[in-house]
């Protein structure tokens, strides 16, 4: 009678060890994976972001994207970007930021999530209109309070309760303003990194203060 306990062993054998390198490769290349949260512009490795806003940690959160956002542009030292610097935010560390803002907050929150309020608020991105249309933007998203800037960061809301578009906000510890410098210049930012569709013949999008 023919044996074939042994070739089907060795058989079974080779299929497990195959099945082990194929799984092997696709871990590699899942999204989730830690290598594919790596910035190919700067090197920053978005890892930490991403486990905190899985885990909710909304204050850390935007604390770390203030801190990424810095490290992107070689500001970290300073502790703050000025307007002309902000066209130097690598597209894909600006994407992948609000991207993982959207994730893990169910489409609240996120730049792009800012961006059309911004706009239907009477703002042009890259373009100064006047300072009512930026504190209707900030009333809002919750950046305003009782016709008044939140001027501690601290103050913010940081839970699902809080409007839509309220985080990220990557800004100093103490601010008077709502920096409508800043962030218009980074709005126009994301037309050119094509996280958003933008177009006003009217206005354009070179940067006129």
């Amino acid at each position: 009678m023919l044996n074939i306990t042994k070739p089907l062993n060795k058989l079974l054998w080779t299929l497990v060890l195959s099945g082990v390198s194929t799984l092997s490769v696709l871990a590699q290349e899942t999204p989730e994976n830690q290598s594919s949260l790596l910035s190919p512009e700067t090197g920053i490795d978005y890892t930490p972001l991403q486990e905190q806003l899985q885990q909710k940690r909304w204050l850390e959160a935007n604390e770390k994207t203030t801190t990424l956002m810095l490290r992107s542009v070689n500001r970290e030292q300073q502790g703050w970007i000025p307007q002309e610097e902000v066209k130097n935010i690598a597209c894909w560390d600006l994407r992948t930021i609000d991207d993982l803002w959207k994730q893990y907050s169910g489409g609240r929150f996120g730049f792009t999530v800012q961006f059309p309020i911004f706009v239907e608020t009477g703002n042009r991105p890259g373009r100064l209109v006047d300072t009512e249309a930026y504190d209707n933007f900030g009333t809002r998203i919750g950046w305003r309070k009782d016709g008044q800037w939140i001027q501690f960061k601290y103050s913010l809301d940081y839970s699902l309760d809080a409007p839509v578009g309220h985080l990220p906000n990557p800004r100093p510890e103490y601010q008077i303003t709502g920096g409508r410098l800043n962030y218009t210049a980074l709005t126009q930012r994301m037309v050119e990194c094509g996280l958003v569709a933008y177009s006003d013949p009217r206005r354009p999008l070179n940067y006129q203060p």
